[in-house]
């Protein structure tokens, strides 16, 4: 039911859509380029999605800052992934977008004017490129989708080769013209942010001399998950000479304590925590395993490796970055055995006694 009711929303917002560009488009003139940035003191830019999307959106701040100083940076986000840009210096605002309140966000955007407002977006978003005429910023920046190429007046072709999607984020620079590009998504954290994740590290009976692996078992859609059986296995031998503690989810520690209490050797099943200090545990830590879902992001910003299933979406387009990072798909049923994720594991680990 649920995907039937998904499927009505999303073909809704689509009639919708087509109604108000009707109503609401026209051609315009586009802006010769590249831009003359000396010109241009404010900057929006729109990104209203999951948390991967948002993390993966960091370089765009830093190569924008890092090529024109003077310009002020406003992002406007979803009010759940604000959080993990906090304390970015490279930003001068964070505006958030709560859609059961359309209006208040309206109201946030209109209290500033922008010169320049620029949609990330390559797969259409009819949400994105709303709130991004809603700016009314007088040049605007996005792929050419055939839903809204009158909304914008720079405008990328969707068509070539595919590319992860950091290098799609930055396409949108390089064709405006930024001349200083870094590809590095950045998290920062504070002095408090901090000392929370020492007193995790320093209460969770952690033994320096062996490695520390993160596991994160749960996905947004259940379908897209490894079965808990086979974490199981693979959690109950690494336990033998590693540590493995378990990220808990909203909603999922319900469910994880009585799986856990099960386990012949138990991990640890940390406390919920922001997905920031989420990410500064990963940076303490030797490795990520988890399916493929948003905090797989966190780990390339803080730069440690992941072992992630795929069980859908494009590997190349939203797959890990670091270099030692490995990714096992499981696009059939059952089809990815525990002893081949075990064997990746200690590949990944290779300068730890396995």
């Amino acid at each position: 039911m649920n995907t039937f009711l998904r499927f009505v929303e999303y073909q809704t917002k689509q009639i919708l859509w087509k109604i108000f560009g009707f109503l609401a488009g026209k051609d315009v003139p586009l802006v010769p380029l590249p831009l003359d940035f000396s010109k241009i003191s404010t900057v929006l830019v729109v990104r209203p999605d999951r948390l991967g999307d948002v993390v993966l959106s960091t370089p765009v701040y830093e190569s924008l800052k890092l090529s024109f100083p003077h310009i002020k940076i406003i992002v406007l986000v979803d009010s759940r992934q604000a959080g993990i840009l906090a304390d970015n210096p490279a930003i001068h605002q964070i505006l958030t977008m709560d859609r059961q309140r359309p209006w208040h966000t309206i109201c946030q955007l209109r209290k500033r004017k922008y010169d320049l407002a620029i949609t990330l977006n390559k797969q259409f978003s009819a949400t994105a490129t709303f709130f991004t005429l809603w700016s009314k910023a007088g040049m605007r920046a996005g792929y050419n989708h055939p839903q809204n190429s009158w909304a914008y007046n720079i405008q990328l072709p969707v068509e070539g080769p595919p590319s992860h999607e950091i290098e799609n984020n930055l396409a949108i620079l390089r064709h405006m013209g930024v001349p200083q590009i870094t590809t590095q998504p950045k998290i920062y954290f504070t002095e408090e942010e901090n000392k929370k994740v020492a007193d995790i590290m320093d209460s969770g009976g952690r033994h320096p001399e062996r490695p520390l692996i993160l596991v994160k078992t749960g996905t947004r859609v259940a379908k897209w998950g490894w079965k808990w059986g086979k974490f199981q296995t693979v959690i109950e031998q690494m336990l033998k000479n590693a540590d493995i503690w378990i990220i808990n989810g909203p909603g999922e520690e319900i469910e994880l304590k009585p799986l856990i209490a099960k386990m012949q050797f138990k991990p640890r099943l940390l406390p919920l925590i922001s997905a920031k200090e989420l990410a500064l545990l990963m940076q303490q830590c030797d490795l990520l395993f988890c399916n493929h879902t948003g905090i797989m992001h966190l780990a390339t910003a803080v730069e440690k490796p992941v072992c992630v299933i795929f069980k859908h979406g494009e590997i190349q387009r939203w797959g890990p970055r670091h270099p030692a990072s490995r990714v096992l798909e499981e696009r059939g049923q059952d089809s990815l055995s525990p002893e081949t994720v075990m064997d990746t594991l200690k590949e990944i680990l290779n300068n730890k006694t396995l």
